[in-house]
């Protein structure tokens, strides 16, 4: 049986969008190939051992990641770097047929596209270099020396696959990238299932929740700010990341009452809170244009309105449901207005939306897909 390399950043017990995505190839993938996956453990945690075997026949391989301050962008890329190099090493030594490299670290293309030895994939869940500030001679010539870079990286790959739509128009118009396939992230069809099944309650008082991470790109004291000026509704805040302290010291200062926040919890937790919830929001800063937050996915299958705050690919998205509405991001105003706008649909569930999902979104199918992509990719290896 032929061998996969699955090289990912992220850990294989963590609940995010990349590792979902990766759990899905790999369930799949597994059907047809062995395969080993080379990953970094959570940041400052540990993990029993380093190397595990799941699901009787994928081995997972795990980089020991020390925390550090993520904040910084020259301090992450250089942290990015240095365990990228230990995720190469430790796959060169692992012989197979081909390696799936995904990012969303950048330096994951240009690393695994030059150090990785034999036939490779490269999987992009999110332009990030492209969100950088050009503003400025130095800024302008560090952003321009990354896209060299990562074009370079991009052509030592055999294909590659992205998320959307505009992702694939940016690696085609700015890089002359056309070897591209479209695998957008989706949701698990286990999980789609169960968000169906929610029991939403419509005599709850008018709630607002966000489910996410809590980061620069959500700048979620938007979300508190609405909050301060709309007494009457309650705020629902679930997750955690590097802007929860902010949140919360603003939260205290100004004594707001009409707000929770429960930091991260589990998955089999939050179906909760969706129960309680009138109205789903998400915001991505606007130069974050290419991204797709993967929660929109999840919130169209429970079927609530929805209240986006962004530009770009999500709005794309967003624009096929129903009871939704777009806001320009950080406009603490337009939010208010979005609220009181939705408020007669609050707690209404949309079965348009969740057929949407079910017909175009679901992981597996692209999950599918990429075992396709693979399969032509050894076979014709094995044909030479």
């Amino acid at each position: 049986m032929q061998v996969i390399n699955f090289l990912t950043t992220h850990f294989i017990p963590e609940n995010t969008a990349c590792t979902n995505r990766v759990m899905a190839f790999i369930k799949e993938l597994k059907k047809y190939y062995r395969v080993n996956v080379i990953c970094l453990t959570e940041k400052g945690k540990t993990v029993p051992q380093e190397h595990i075997v799941i699901d009787g026949d994928v081995n997972i391989y795990y980089i020991q990641q020390d925390w550090y301050d993520g904040k910084n962008f020259f301090k992450r890329a250089l942290n990015e770097i240095k365990y990228l190099s230990k995720l190469v090493k430790k796959a060169n030594k692992l012989p197979s047929d081909l390696t799936i490299a995904t990012t969303p670290y950048m330096f994951v293309i240009p690393m695994t596209g030059f150090g990785i030895n034999g036939t490779k994939v490269l999987d992009i869940r999110d332009l990030v270099w492209e969100y950088l500030d050009e503003s400025g001679l130095i800024k302008k010539i560090i952003k321009n020396t990354l896209r060299s870079l990562m074009k370079r990286g991009m052509n030592h790959f055999e294909t590659i696959c992205v998320t959307n739509n505009y992702e694939a128009d940016i690696l085609f118009s700015r890089y002359g990238i056309d070897k591209v396939h479209i695998l957008p992230n989706g949701i698990d069809q286990e999980r789609f299932e169960q968000l169906t099944q929610i029991d939403t309650d419509p005599n709850i008082p008018l709630t607002i929740t966000y489910v996410g991470n809590v980061g620069l790109a959500q700048n979620l004291l938007i979300f508190v700010k609405a909050a301060q000026k709309l007494t009457d509704v309650k705020f629902v805040l679930v997750g955690d990341g590097i802007e929860m302290p902010l949140i919360e010291n603003y939260i205290r200062d100004h004594q707001l009452m009409n707000i929770e926040l429960t930091g991260k919890i589990p998955w089999q937790e939050l179906e909760k809170y969706y129960e309680k919830s009138s109205i789903l929001y998400a915001q991505l800063d606007e130069k974050y244009v290419s991204a797709m937050p993967s929660k929109l996915y999840e919130y169209a299958s429970i079927g609530l309105p929805v209240i986006y705050g962004g530009v770009g690919q999500a709005v794309s998205f967003v624009e096929q449901l129903e009871n939704s509405i777009i806001i320009p991001p950080n406009d603490i105003d337009a939010l208010t207005k979005a609220i009181d706008r939705i408020r007669p649909a609050a707690g209404t569930i949309s079965l348009k939306n969740r057929e949407l999902i079910k017909s175009k979104y679901l992981r597996e199918e692209s999950a599918k897909t990429m075992v396709e992509i693979v399969y032509k990719i050894t076979k014709k290896g094995q044909e030479i």
